[in-house]
């Protein structure tokens, strides 16, 4: 075995060591994920979608959007849990001032 071989083998070991505890991480953020996914918590879906849980199933989840449409997603959609904003973004949207008409 040459200086390669042995360069080669602990460069396997390495990112072997990296897969292992990315691995964990992600299983450990999941959990929390899953946790927090309670009837009446704050959700954005992975397709940015914002609502809030309505009821939960095994499998699937019913959200309610803000128009109060309600949407039935697979559980792995919901992307994160969001702390509630304290004011609506629709309330918050300003409308342009109007321009005063033009005097003759």
């Amino acid at each position: 075995m040459g200086q390669n071989d042995f360069l080669l083998i602990g460069m396997v070991i390495i990112f072997g060591g990296f897969m292992y505890f990315n691995g964990r991480k992600r299983k450990t953020q999941a959990a929390e994920l899953a946790s927090r996914v309670v009837v009446g918590a704050s959700v954005m879906l992975t397709s940015g979608i914002y609502g809030v849980i309505v009821s939960l199933g095994d499998a699937r989840a019913v959200i309610k959007t803000a128009d109060a449409t309600l949407i039935e997603v697979d559980k792995r959609a919901i992307g994160r849990v969001v702390e509630e904003a304290s004011t609506p973004i629709a309330k918050t949207v300003k409308t342009p001032a109007k321009k005063p008409a033009a005097k003759k």
